[in-house]
């Protein structure tokens, strides 16, 4: 999908009443996801932008899947009883430390997948816990190198995996940041079609 439609949506959605609790409910959470997509294609057109100033002229947005709620999962945290640092390759051959605290396992329509959640080691304890996953739609729709989920913490030992809001690394729009790459553990043999897409650029 891209920016112009979310766009479009975001304008259409404001005029439109949903029908029923479960229906404003889910339009509301819609709305949200294509608002924090328009912001953050905003973010990218920025000076301060990641985007290198010789392809920020060439640079025609980003592009998402339909946000579909069949890739949102609350599912519960399955914590380390010592959590341990790895080194995780990166994009440009370095190594990056992250603290692997746990697993997850995500009911996907292909069949289930337990995938391990990681914290930066530079992160506060209780800071940005996230998933560095590759899946089948890499190359030819989304980022060769795979792409990111940031988890949502809930009131119980629980955590919210939104694919609806998977994200590209710095890397998918400036070659020079060293990014984290997926390890083998979170490399998905099916398609995971939500989330964002590999972003447009002219030439």
């Amino acid at each position: 999908m891209s920016i112009r439609r979310l766009l479009l949506l975001v304008c259409v959605g404001a005029a439109v009443s949903a029908c029923g609790e479960e229906a404003a409910s889910t339009n509301d959470y819609e709305q949200t996801v294509v608002q924090d997509r328009v912001q953050r294609d905003m973010r990218m057109r920025e000076k301060e932008s990641v985007v290198p100033p010789d392809r920020r002229d060439a640079f025609r947005g980003l592009n998402f899947y339909d946000v579909d709620l069949t890739y949102r999962y609350v599912v519960p945290l399955r914590r380390s009883s010592t959590p341990d640092t790895v080194m995780i390759a990166e994009s440009t051959g370095g190594l990056r430390p992250q603290v692997r605290v746990g697993r997850v396992t995500v009911p996907l329509p292909g069949g289930e997948e337990e995938l391990v959640v990681f914290r930066g080691e530079s992160d506060n304890p209780r800071g940005r816990l996230w998933i560095p996953f590759a899946d089948s739609t890499n190359e030819h729709a989304t980022y060769k190198g795979g792409r990111y989920v940031d988890l949502e913490p809930t009131d119980t030992d629980s955590v919210v995996v939104d694919f609806n809001r998977a994200y590209n690394p710095t890397c998918a729009y400036n070659p020079d940041f060293a990014c984290p790459l997926p390890p083998p553990e979170n490399r998905i043999d099916a398609p995971i079609p939500a989330g964002e897409k590999t972003p447009s650029f002219e030439g």
